[in-house]
């Protein structure tokens, strides 16, 4: 078992590092934390509550790069090792094939925990950021927007860019690794700072004023990133990354309105039958559950969490299943 979990972590661990340094994996995890903190620039309207058109956004751009990224890498990590003939090369020392594929799937999951991490941060400083009614001495002041909030979470991007080629100009440093790390802990390091000030940017006692709620919602989406980095696992076994992006978004728009197709089907009709196999995400795309001061009890996270375990595991033993007859020639 330790020489199992050596290999896992080993094998996950240069997974990691080769998806942090994949370009493309930079520029998803910049689009979607940038989109994230422009999204009070470009609010007109709150949709009747402050700040959740940028939970929302934030939310949805968190999920759907999320995808994009656990796909792609997925591909880039398992099928084009095998038609390279690097995955031939590591199996021919005795790591199992299932070990493979899971230890692959770890890598990738943890690649997204990153991006995930760094989009959490963003939303909460873009809601923050938004508009909101302030009051001050009694005096009702009206709709205010944190404006010194929405430049620092822009800034902290950039500030982690220019240290990232610091990095790799005096230190060798690997630029891509230490700028897709340095993203998320700079978001993070704002965080922590917009508490000393409020929205008019004076100095004030600690008080963040964060929307706490809103991590019960995206962990619920980090499980779902989970079960579709499991799919596109499985799935980059047989197929490139083109087929495999767009099947995982197929099943995630299939998941989000299962309902819709497969409510009330009888249990062994086509539609009970692919109801049952599909994924049903709508349990995890609660955001409308966080409306009007609701919350999300984190009981619920946690049955939600053994039903992603459970339907990851089924995605990977199918992935093992096509994996075992694949030639790595």
């Amino acid at each position: 078992m330790p020489l199992l979990f050596r290999q896992i972590r080993a094998l996950a661990y240069a997974t990691l590092l080769e998806g942090m340094q994949q370009p493309a994996a930079l520029l998803l995890l910049l689009a979607c934390v940038i989109l994230t903190g422009l999204t009070p620039v470009f609010q007109f309207h709150s949709l009747g509550e402050e700040g959740r058109l940028a939970r929302d956004s934030g939310l949805a751009c968190m999920l759907v790069f999320g995808l994009i990224l656990a796909a792609t890498t997925a591909s880039s990590s398992l099928s084009s090792e095998i038609e390279r003939g690097t995955a031939a090369a590591t199996l021919s020392k005795p790591v199992p094939r299932a070990l493979f594929l899971v230890a692959k799937y770890c890598g990738v999951l943890a690649l997204v925990f990153i991006l995930w991490s760094a989009s959490l941060a963003a939303t909460l400083l873009a809601e923050r950021a938004s508009e909101h009614f302030v009051a001050m001495g009694g005096n009702e002041i009206g709709n205010r927007a944190d404006r010194l909030t929405t430049v620092l979470a822009l800034f902290g991007p950039v500030a982690a860019l220019a240290i990232a080629g610091i990095l790799n100009y005096r230190r060798q440093a690997r630029f891509g690794v230490a700028a897709f790390l340095g993203i998320p802990l700079a978001l993070f390091a704002v965080l922590l700072a917009c508490g000393c000030y409020n929205r008019f940017g004076r100095l004030v006692w600690y008080h963040p004023e964060l929307n706490l709620r809103v991590p019960a919602a995206a962990v619920l989406i980090l499980l779902a990133l989970a079960m579709l980095a499991a799919l596109a696992a499985a799935l980059a076994t047989r197929l490139r990354s083109g087929p495999t992006l767009a099947l995982c978004g197929l099943i995630l728009a299939f998941g989000l309105t299962g309902d819709l197709w497969a409510g009330h089907a009888p249990v062994w009709s086509w539609r009970g039958l692919l109801g049952g196999l599909a994924p049903n995400l709508q349990h995890f795309w609660l955001c409308d559950a966080l409306a009007d001061e609701g919350w999300i009890p984190w009981h619920y996270v946690g049955g939600a969490a053994l039903y992603a375990c459970a339907w990851s595991a089924l995605a990977l033993g199918a992935g093992v299943l096509a994996l075992r007859n694949r030639d790595m020639g």
